[in-house]
């Protein structure tokens, strides 16, 4: 795993944060701690990738507290609850606030890291699709405005669009439109029409014509 993923722990008690740390550095996961929900939020890059230990019961701002407002950020980074005082109404609202696991203490440690491989297994995945979409957006900002334009007539719709009809749209030759279409795959590295589609749709310019009634 390459990607720079970070474990981020946050328990108010110091006790649990020493021994949860060197059991994590022991386990080859260094751990960035914080002894509040505030304190983590103001250091906290939601670009960040990587896995969130977080207790429920804190002073000020709750376990719960930091998930919701992770949430309202558009912060998807997994979340471990870890607490001392759970109940099933709580587990719940983690849970559906999409946590991915909550580990009343004392909890098995090695269900904790078995949480964690998982976590930056999907974390992994998650830094490269968001590599791949930073790319393909760099090679449609190369684009020129013409270009574009041509692209996003091709993609119109489910079916690939003939030169002509992508001619009739822009007012310009089907010849041209040839040109055009052979640039637009070589630049945006598309096998396909099929391929440039779903490329299209990263870059925010895919539009369905003639949706099916619903």
């Amino acid at each position: 795993m390459d990607n720079p993923t970070n474990i981020y722990l946050v328990d108010d008690d110091d006790a649990v944060r020493r021994t949860l740390s060197r059991a994590l550095q022991h386990s080859g996961y260094p751990a960035i701690a914080y002894g509040s929900g505030a304190e983590f939020m103001q250091s906290f890059d939601t670009a960040s990738f990587g896995c969130l230990i977080l207790d429920v019961a804190m002073p000020g701002m709750s376990g719960l507290d930091v998930q919701s407002e992770l949430n309202r950020l558009n912060c998807p980074i997994p979340i471990i609850f870890i607490t001392g005082h759970g109940d099933i109404p709580t587990s719940v609202k983690a849970i559906k606030g999409g946590a991915i696991e909550f580990l009343q203490k004392p909890y098995p440690m090695d269900v904790l890291l078995e949480r964690i491989e998982e976590a930056l297994i999907n974390e992994d995945r998650r830094y490269s699709d968001t590599q791949l979409n930073q790319k393909t957006l760099k090679r449609f900002a190369s684009l020129t405005k013409r270009e574009a334009d041509v692209m996003a007539s091709l993609v119109a719709g489910l079916a690939d669009r003939s030169n002509k009809q992508v001619a009739k749209d822009l007012e310009i030759s089907p010849r041209t439109v040839e040109e055009y279409r052979a640039r637009i795959l070589q630049k945006m590295k598309a096998s396909s029409i099929t391929h440039l589609v779903e490329i299209a749709k990263t870059c925010g310019i895919y539009r369905a014509e003639n949706p099916s009634p619903q």
